[in-house]
């Protein structure tokens, strides 16, 4: 993906109340810092959220909610 282009995240969740608001993070350095992205816990724990990613190189993101946190996923920027 190129700098600047807007990427949707979708996933379930496990535990959370529908409603919850989830938000976007990436890591940089050793620090996770968070996105202005979030998004609603919907009907059948899923949600969806938009973000543009303007930093280039590999990025290491994660969704979260208080000290719930996902997977990593790594994305180019290029």
């Amino acid at each position: 993906m190129k700098a600047g282009d807007k990427v949707t995240f979708t996933g379930r969740t496990k535990g959370l109340p529908i409603g919850t608001k989830v938000v976007l993070q990436h890591k940089k350095g050793n620090k996770w810092t968070t996105l202005q992205a979030s998004a609603v816990v919907k009907q059948g724990s899923s949600y969806s959220l938009d973000a543009k990613l303007n930093d280039k190189g590999k990025q290491d993101l994660r969704i979260k909610y208080d000290e719930v946190v996902s997977p990593t996923v790594s994305v180019t920027v290029k």
